[in-house]
């Protein structure tokens, strides 16, 4: 786990309790994509397993879960996909049965196999009811669990600000603790591309000093690991297709333009559902109507997207935030417009390859496909 050592300790610390016959935190690990959220997670509960097996610090087995609440967003998916995980050979039907059906089939379970239980639930912003949240923290409360038993709850997010909008009782009740994970820097990167190439590469094909340009690169655009690791692997191949025996600086530029259009194509499905609609917003301001746009009508077109769908608008700082981080990962930039008379203003444009190609991947959300056609109000268009 290169360059994820504070990280891995400070995450560590909501399992110090089991040390003194306590509970585990519930916890929120939010950060960048290819910030290590996932795999930091999974790392430390699997060392975890190891200790607890190794120190009998439990007087009854431990047992994690992961789950991406992206495939599985509906609680009686993630109730029966925990159940699963739990026993494999379990005859409760996946679906057709009510929620209470599958809350109860969990706590039976879980009693048959006399487990406490650590859920890791990915992307958890895309989960469709937080009142699963507020179930699970409340189990042991309610005692349906046996004696001493405890359910934790890790949640991994992109979105740096979920969690401010749950609901006050699910808040109190879970007390998440956020764990945020800053994208890699240049030095962190230059070392997973060290650990990686020595893998990779024939003696001699790549020179540090391109290992050091290609973790620059990465990052000052996204300190995204997967996509360093990715932006060396595309130069290799522009190398091998050019019969070339050694990655040259050019190769590594030639490999960039792919890489990042493919970065924003991926990443924007995966955004968390109001920075899409801030995203939206934009791409239907500058794809249809001029070059650039304030962050006025922004804000604006972001109301009236949730107004449209039927969605509960954040407050204007989470938008402000969210253009911030748009800013930040590449997608926008800030731009000196002139108005005349030797005034000038600042108004956003889009840096990306394409902005049609990118709007119509968010319309692949089914939650945004009823604004495909949305027709801005008037006073947005006539600037």
């Amino acid at each position: 786990m290169i360059g994820r050592k504070n990280e891995i300790t400070d995450l560590a610390r909501i399992f110090k309790p089991l040390d003194s016959k306590g509970y585990p935190s519930n916890a929120l690990v939010l950060g960048y994509p290819g910030s290590g959220k996932t795999v930091v997670t999974k790392f430390l509960l699997s060392k975890l397993m190891e200790r607890l097996e190794n120190e009998k610090i439990l007087d009854h087995p431990l047992r994690w879960v992961y789950i991406s609440c992206k495939i599985k967003p509906t609680p009686n998916g993630i109730l029966y996909e925990i159940i699963k995980q739990i026993d494999p050979e379990t005859k409760i039907p996946m679906k057709g049965f009510s929620l209470d059906y599958y809350y109860s089939a969990l706590w039976n379970i879980i009693k048959k196999c006399n487990v406490s239980l650590v859920i890791v639930l990915d992307e958890i912003d895309y989960l469709k009811s937080d009142g699963l949240l507020y179930n699970l923290s409340r189990a042991g409360e309610s005692r349906l669990l046996p004696n001493r038993h405890f359910i934790s709850t890790i949640g991994i997010s992109n979105d740096l600000h979920y969690g401010k909008d749950l609901d006050n009782r699910v808040k109190s009740s879970m007390n998440f603790k956020d764990h945020i994970f800053d994208p890699y820097n240049v030095d962190q990167i230059r070392m997973i591309l060290c650990d990686r190439f020595k893998l990779a590469f024939y003696k001699g094909a790549i020179l540090k000093e391109i290992v050091n340009l290609c973790a620059a690169i990465s990052a000052r655009v996204h300190g995204d690991a997967r996509k360093a690791i990715e932006l060396l692997r595309a130069s290799a191949i522009y190398a091998e297709e050019h019969s070339f025996l050694q990655i040259l600086p050019e190769h590594i530029d030639g490999a960039f333009n792919e890489v990042d259009i493919d970065r924003f194509l991926t990443l924007a499905p995966a955004m968390p559902l109001h920075k899409k609609f801030v995203l939206l917003a934009i791409l239907k301001l500058v794809n249809y109507n001029r070059s650039t746009t304030t962050v006025k009508d922004i804000t604006n077109t972001y109301f009236q997207i949730c107004d449209e769908i039927g969605e509960t608008p954040r407050h204007r700082t989470t938008i402000s935030n969210s253009i911030g981080e748009l800013t930040m990962i590449g997608m926008i930039k800030e731009v000196s417009i002139r108005k005349g008379r030797g005034a000038s203003g600042r108004e956003i444009e889009l840096d990306v390859p394409s902005g049609k190609a990118l709007e119509e991947l968010l319309y692949i959300d089914y939650r945004l496909e009823d604004v495909r056609d949305l027709k801005l109000i008037p006073f947005l268009k006539s600037r």
